[in-house]
């Protein structure tokens, strides 16, 4: 129940903010951008980075890990949270690391009376032994979504991960062409 907690309180501002921000229909469809290679979603890509987390995150404290994701790690652990779920509002995610940051695609559903391609563009630094993430540009089909709401949903991820991080302190991340490595040290 407390794992369902954190995705909805994930995905929630997400959802809410950029339903709002949609207007007219006919600018709910836009050409996102796509991964520059293909994202294929799995079970086991996703059970393989779930295992792997465990493993770092079940050491002894002051033990050092070296956590890495791939895109389609990524991709597959976030889609089969969301397929838990009766009436997802996202769908078709896919997330790609290029460039120095998280790309981030969909579709949204079950929130607006047509579906909607989303798109987002984030930076993940570390500030305080903690991953922190800015979402730099997203958009709701044509339309850009507002700053203001973009630090909203950007406030929102990182309490959700300050959460998922307890136990550790965040020493390095790398975000390189197809996967983001993150080093740190067990508390």
């Amino acid at each position: 129940m407390l794992e369902r907690q954190r995705w909805v309180r994930l995905l929630a501002p997400l959802v809410l903010l950029l339903g709002l921000a949609c207007g007219p229909c006919n600018l709910l469809s836009s050409d996102v951008p796509t991964p520059p290679r293909p994202i294929a979603v799995s079970t086991e890509s996703a059970t393989q980075l779930e295992s792997r987390i465990r493993q770092n995150l079940s050491g002894e404290p002051g033990q050092q890990f070296i956590l890495r994701m791939t895109d389609a790690e990524v991709t597959s652990l976030v889609a089969t949270q969301l397929a838990k779920y009766d009436e997802s509002p996202v769908a078709d995610p896919q997330i790609w690391f290029t460039k120095g940051k998280v790309y981030t695609s969909g579709r949204l559903v079950n929130v607006l009376p047509v579906e909607t391609d989303i798109f987002m563009i984030s930076s993940a630094r570390i500030a305080d032994g903690r991953v922190t993430v800015e979402i730099e540009e997203a958009s709701a089909g044509a339309l850009p979504v507002p700053a203001g709401v973009l630090d909203t949903i950007s406030q929102s991820v990182n309490e959700t991960v300050a959460e998922l991080q307890l136990e550790v302190q965040v020493t390095a991340l790398e975000i390189l062409e197809g996967e983001a490595i993150v080093k740190g040290v067990r508390k």
